[in-house]
């Protein structure tokens, strides 16, 4: 089973916890020491001031280093907003502030660990905070490439939402940032019915829906458990209630040892996606394969008219205008651009399964296309 690289930081919190030097025995000078040390840790760790404060304070109310853990609650009042600051914090440090002073042992029949256990609980919006709905059109700010697909009768949409999680282990590890997809329905043109839908474990991520025109099927990148490589396409069928059966991986014919992203449908067999686990021109590169019920056919490079040395996520035809557009931070890494492309509309309905160069013919008539078509095979 993989492991998220937040778990690396979950253990670094346990080895704080078990291993940290600062005690009783030890003199002011060690234990300046160990607080820098501490600090320097969090820090490189990439949380906040206030993230280490709050981490350092806990840690050492647990261990019962009431001298340590009042120095931290008091750094992190210093630079928090009162308001911001849960009035738990406050109710460790005056009790350890109060057996520091007191010279009788303190009684308390709280349960610390579940009041700080509380103090790290994220709590899930009420509803989708970040889907805004402009002209009756479900918009997706998630995520610059399409995260969003809809039925062809236009009443179904599927779309992913990136939400920040506690990863499984460790109540004082980073949070962190998956993806969910979601299904809305389109009533009398309003959108609404959200629900999240339970494509992958718990802890690992689902993004870039993308629903066949009859909505039989939805195909998907994730990283759960059994991947090829960091993302793999998966596709579930829809069932008739809407409910989605067992994910299937698309196998090696598709997915890499590394990234496999952005599936995008067309003619609702033809799937386009995005990997940089597959010889190409660099960055990502997009890819088309053949989909039909029980097979997939081998991956195609769409070749140096429509990839670049830059990441190329994803790609959209209009045949019956002969146009599309190519989504691509060929401009600049830091930003994604539609690049519109242009193509012959004669002979558009393509299968690779039947002809692999004839798509590439099409899409690359004004000059000879060097790509990779050497995949694996069913």
């Amino acid at each position: 089973m993989k492991r998220s690289p937040i778990n690396k930081i979950a253990f670094a919190f346990v080895a704080l916890l078990v291993f940290s030097t600062s005690n009783a025995q030890i003199n002011n000078q060690n234990e300046n020491t160990q607080r820098i040390d501490d600090y320097l840790e969090l820090l490189q760790l990439g949380y906040s001031e206030i993230e280490i404060f709050q981490d350092l304070g806990n840690v050492n109310f647990l261990r019962e280093n009431y001298e340590a853990a009042t120095f931290w609650y008091e750094k992190l009042f210093k630079i928090a907003h009162a308001e911001t600051i849960p009035k738990s914090y406050k109710e460790r440090y005056d009790f350890a502030l109060n057996s520091l002073t007191s010279t009788n042992e303190p009684s308390s029949k709280k349960d610390w660990m579940k009041s700080i256990k509380n103090d790290y609980v994220i709590k899930k919006p009420s509803e989708v905070s970040n889907v805004a709905l402009s002209q009756n059109r479900l918009v997706d700010t998630s995520d610059f490439a399409p995260g969003l697909s809809v039925t062809q009768n236009g009443n179904i949409a599927f779309f992913s939402q990136p939400v920040q999680t506690k990863p499984e282990y460790g109540i004082f590890s980073k949070k962190e940032i998956i993806h969910e997809v979601y299904r809305a329905e389109n009533i009398n043109g309003k959108w609404t019915n959200f629900k999240k839908l339970a494509v992958c474990p718990k802890y690992y991520s689902a993004k870039h829906p993308t629903v066949s025109a009859d909505g039989s099927r939805l195909f998907f990148a994730s990283n759960m458990p059994g991947t090829y490589g960091k993302y793999d396409i998966y596709v579930s069928e829809i069932k008739k209630d809407g409910s989605l059966g067992i994910a299937k991986n698309l196998g090696p014919n598709v997915n890499t040892k590394k990234n496999d992203l952005y599936p995008e449908l067309s003619d609702d067999s033809l799937l386009f996606f995005a990997s940089d686990g597959r010889k190409g021109y660099g960055g990502l590169d997009l890819f088309a394969v053949q989909i039909d019920k029980n097979k997939v056919s081998k991956s195609i490079n769409l070749g140096n008219q429509i990839n670049s040395p830059y990441d190329d996520f994803s790609i959209a035809l209009s045949p019956e205008k002969g146009m599309g557009y190519v989504m691509s931070n060929r401009g600049s890494k830091n930003k994604v651009s539609q690049i519109a492309i242009t193509y012959s509309t004669s002979g558009s309905d393509f299968n690779i399964e039947k002809d692999d160069n004839k798509l590439m013919k099409v899409l690359n008539d004004k000059t000879e296309t060097d790509y990779s078509s050497t995949m694996f095979d069913n």
